[in-house]
C-alpha cells in the first residue's frame, strides 16, 4: 500500500509498516533535522514551503497524479496538518478523509456546531471571527463570567486564557492576538467556563466502531494544572471500575464521530462532566492520536502503542493480528514535566534515574539545557513519563510527588545560571 506521509512524526513507525512511503515536509527544524538515511527510506519527498499553502499542496498533488503514483492513503498524526491532509485526499481522490472532516474536527466552533445539531451539550460559546473588532459586550451577554478564550483552531491550550471578569476580557482581547504562534489565526472562540473534572477518550475506529477505547481523567482540568496546583498528565481509567461513564462516552463519542464526518481512523476527544449537574459535555475532537505521550500509555496498558494501532487500522490491516498483552501495571497514565516559567533551561532531570523509579514505565525528553522553552501554555512539554500503579489513587499521588522531585528549571533568557533558577514548587 501506498502512504503519503505528511511531516515526520511517528515516522518511523510508517516507513516499518507501510509499503511505499512518501513524505511531504517542511522547513521546520524536526523535518530538517531527519538524517539522510532515513530520507533515502522513502519513496520519495516533497519539500514545501508550508502545509497551508495551497500552491505547494496543489503542486505535491499535481506531480503524484500526472505520474500515476496512485497514493492509497495519507497518514497526517499532527494537528496543524490536518487541513493539509483533508486537502489532498480530497484532489487525490481518497476517501478515508476530506476537507470537511478537517474543518469539523480542527475548528472548535464547528465542532460545537454539528454537536449541538446531533442534540450533544455543549459549553455556551461565542465565535469571534477577529480579535481586533471583538465586542466585548456581545462576547459577555453570549457567554457570561467566568469565560475562556481560546483560538478556534487551536491545539494543546495553546494561547488559552480564562477570564473572571469584563476588565479581564477586554485586556485579554488587547494583548492576546500579540502572542499568538504560527499558525494560529486571530479567529477565537469564547466559551463559558465548566467548573468540573475534564476527561480525554481516546480511539481508533473501523466502519463506525470501536478498535480500542479509552476515557483518562486528568489529574486536574488543564487550565488548573497550569496554576500549578496539581501534576500535568491524566489517569487511563480501567473500564471495569467505570462502565457506566464509558457506556455514555461511548455513545457519545459515536454520535460526535457521525456528525463530523468520521468512519475510521483515530480520534481524540475532550469532554468535561459538569460538578453541579453531572452533564458531559463536548469540547472538541481531533481526528488523530492523541498528543504528548498518550500512545505511549495506551502500549503500557495493552502493549501496542497507539500510533501502531491507528497505522494497522488506516492500512486496511485486522484487528485480531495485533499483538495485544497485558502490562506490568493495572493501572496506567502520562505525566508531563513542564517548567515552571519561560526562559532557558537550566537543568531537566536524568533519563536513567527517572527510570529507575519503579512507577516510571517509560521517559521521553524533549528539550535539554540551554534551549528555550516557552511556558505561557499548559503544553509547554520538556520530559514526559509513563507511569504505572496498582490504583488509580496510587498512580496520582505518584504522579503529584514525581512532578515535585523532578524539577525543569529556568532562567531568564540571558542568565542560564543556577543561581537564576527559580525555586522548587513546595510540596
Amino acid at each position: 500500500m501506498k502512504v503519503l506521509m505528511l511531516r515526520h512524526n511517528l515516522h518511523q513507525l510508517v516507513l516499518d509498516h507501510a509499503d511505499e512511503v512518501y513524505a511531504v515536509l517542511d522547513r521546520s527544524p524536526g523535518c530538517l533535522a531527519l538524517p539522510p538515511e532515513t530520507l533515502a527510506r522513502f519513496a520519495g519527498v516533497y519539500w514545501i514551503s508550508s502545509y497551508d499553502s495551497l500552491e505547494d499542496l496543489s503542486a505535491v498533488a499535481g506531480d503524484l497524479l500526472t505520474r500515476g503514483t496512485g497514493i492509497d492513503r495519507i497518514v497526517s498524526f499532527p494537528e496543524f496538518t490536518q487541513y493539509a491532509a483533508g486537502y489532498l485526499a480530497h484532489l487525490l481522490g481518497l476517501e478515508h478523509f476530506s476537507p470537511s472532516v478537517a474543518l469539523g474536527t480542527r475548528d472548535k466552533r464547528v465542532t460545537k456546531f454539528r454537536a449541538a445539531q446531533a442534540g450533544l451539550p455543549t459549553a455556551r460559546w461565542y465565535s469571534i471571527p477577529d480579535l481586533a473588532t471583538a465586542d466585548p459586550a456581545a462576547i459577555e451577554q453570549a457567554v457570561g463570567y467566568p469565560l475562556v478564550l481560546k483560538p478556534a483552531g487551536g491545539w494543546g491550550t495553546v494561547s488559552t486564557v480564562k477570564v473572571d471578569d469584563s476588565a479581564g476580557l477586554e485586556e485579554a482581547l488587547r494583548t492576546i492576538a500579540d502572542a499568538l504562534p504560527s499558525p494560529l489565526s486571530a479567529q477565537f472562540v469564547a466559551e463559558e467556563f465548566i467548573a468540573g473534572e475534564e476527561f480525554h477518550v481516546d480511539a481508533v475506529w473501523r466502519d463506525g466502531r470501536p478498535w480500542i477505547f479509552h476515557v483518562s481523567r486528568y489529574f486536574s482540568p488543564r487550565l488548573q494544572a497550569w496554576s500549578g496546583k496539581t501534576a500535568h498528565g491524566s489517569v487511563l481509567l480501567r473500564e471495569s471500575e467505570f462502565a457506566d461513564l464509558y457506556a455514555q462516552l461511548l455513545k457519545l463519542n459515536t454520535q460526535l464521530n457521525s456528525a463530523v464526518g468520521i468512519e475510521r481512523g483515530a480520534t481524540h476527544l475532550e469532554v468535561f462532566r459538569e460538578h453541579d449537574t453531572g452533564r458531559l459535555l463536548v469540547s472538541e475532537i481531533a481526528s488523530r492520536v492523541g498528543g504528548a505521550n498518550v500512545s505511549d500509555v495506551v502500549e503500557a496498558l495493552g502493549g501496542v502503542h497507539g500510533g501502531v494501532i491507528a497505522l494497522h487500522e488506516l492500512l486496511d490491516g485486522d484487528l485480531a493480528d495485533l499483538p495485544f498483552t497485558p502490562g506490568r501495571y493495572p493501572v496506567v497514565g502520562g505525566l508531563c514535566l513542564v517548567p515552571e516559567r519561560s526562559g532557558v533551561i537550566v537543568s531537566v532531570p536524568d533519563r536513567s534515574e527517572l527510570l529507575a523509579h519503579p512507577n516510571v514505565l517509560g521517559a521521553a525528553t524533549y528539550h535539554q539545557a540551554g534551549d528555550h522553552v516557552d511556558a505561557s501554555h499548559p503544553s509547554a512539554w520538556c520530559t514526559l513519563l509513563v507511569i504505572g500503579a496498582e490504583t488509580e489513587s496510587e498512580l496520582e499521588q505518584t504522579a503529584l510527588a514525581l512532578s515535585e522531585t523532578f524539577k525543569i528549571r529556568t532562567a531568564p533568557a540571558g542568565d542560564p545560571s543556577p543561581a537564576a533558577a527559580p525555586p522548587a514548587r513546595p510540596a
